[in-house]
């Protein structure tokens, strides 16, 4: 997985690519973590171009979520593929996130 931010004062945008599966996950979270350290947020993910979602990826939106919300940020997620999609649907995290 690929992974591209862009930070923008207390915003980050992530245009992520491939497959968010239990290795990408780790490194992927570590990133993001160091972002929400240093003052982030609201955080958007383009998911465009992310192929896949495993249990493990859940997990680091979730983490992302509960960073974000108790701070009066938000996770938004847009452009979502029809796969993944539909695994937010299924698990009903779906109803957690902003979705664009």
């Amino acid at each position: 997985m690929e992974a591209q931010f862009d930070k923008q004062g207390s915003s980050l945008s992530i245009k992520v690519t491939g497959r968010l599966d239990t290795l990408a996950s780790r490194d992927f979270m570590t990133q993001v973590t160091e972002q929400l350290d240093n003052g982030i947020r609201d955080v958007t993910i383009d998911c465009s171009g992310l192929e896949y979602i495993s249990s493990s990826g859940l997990r680091v939106l979730m983490t992302i979520y509960k960073r974000t919300t108790p701070i009066g940020g938000t996770l938004t997620l847009k452009d979502l593929t029809s796969q993944v999609g539909e695994v937010l649907n299924i698990t009903g995290m779906a109803t957690l996130f902003n979705i664009e």
